[in-house]
């Protein structure tokens, strides 16, 4: 019996954390990305979980695949787009503690993720798996 296989569909984006003294601290992070990390940590070798999403060619996506590799996630359906860049946002958070989103992302890869060449396969091969997981999000991308 073969592994169950699963796709998450979106966008993984550069974050930035402001602290009340100004510093940022920078990660990365995304809805769907997340539900990914938090899969293939679940499931480990009972299931196959694959990211789709495009990524830049700059040092930012780099560390995101490293990242997602150390975690399980496959990386067979990121597209590397040449020249461009992934997503940003800052998270803010006031002396109340309400925190306010910033978002940088209308140059983001991702927005050219279906509209590539390599897109086609990607998207037959998606007919394939298991379960498809994307957000709200994913879609007005």
């Amino acid at each position: 019996m073969s592994l169950p296989r699963v796709a998450l569909i979106g966008e993984c984006m550069i974050e930035l954390q402001q602290h009340a003294d100004g510093s940022l601290r920078q990660s990365f992070g995304g809805d769907t990305l997340n539900t990914a990390v938090y899969l293939s940590r679940l499931l480990g070798e009972r299931a196959k979980v694959d990211y789709v999403t495009a990524l830049g060619d700059d040092s930012f996506s780099d560390a995101m695949c490293r990242i997602w590799t150390d975690e399980g996630i496959g990386l067979g359906k990121v597209q590397r787009l040449p020249g461009r860049l992934p997503g940003l946002y800052c998270i803010q958070t006031d002396a109340n503690g309400e925190r306010r989103f910033l978002y940088w992302r209308n140059e983001a890869a991702v927005r050219d993720c279906f509209m590539t060449p390599a897109a086609e396969p990607i998207l037959a091969a998606l007919a394939s798996y298991d379960v498809l997981y994307f957000s709200g999000i994913t879609l007005a991308v």
